[in-house]
């Protein structure tokens, strides 16, 4: 558990790449409500940002 723990940083910053490319390809196939995933992908960087600070 303590190693899933210092590895938190990490887990948020692939979640908000994934979230990214996930909004991304969602756009190039033509979804038109694309932006909760990058809303997503801003939450996910906030948080890993807030792990690093600490």
């Amino acid at each position: 558990m303590r190693g899933f723990l210092e590895n938190l940083e990490a887990l948020f910053l692939a979640l908000a790449f994934g979230s990214l490319v996930f909004g991304l390809l969602a756009r190039l196939v033509g979804v038109r409500r694309a932006w909760p995933f990058f809303l997503l992908a801003l939450l996910f960087l906030g948080l890993a940002l807030y792990q690093g600070v600490k």
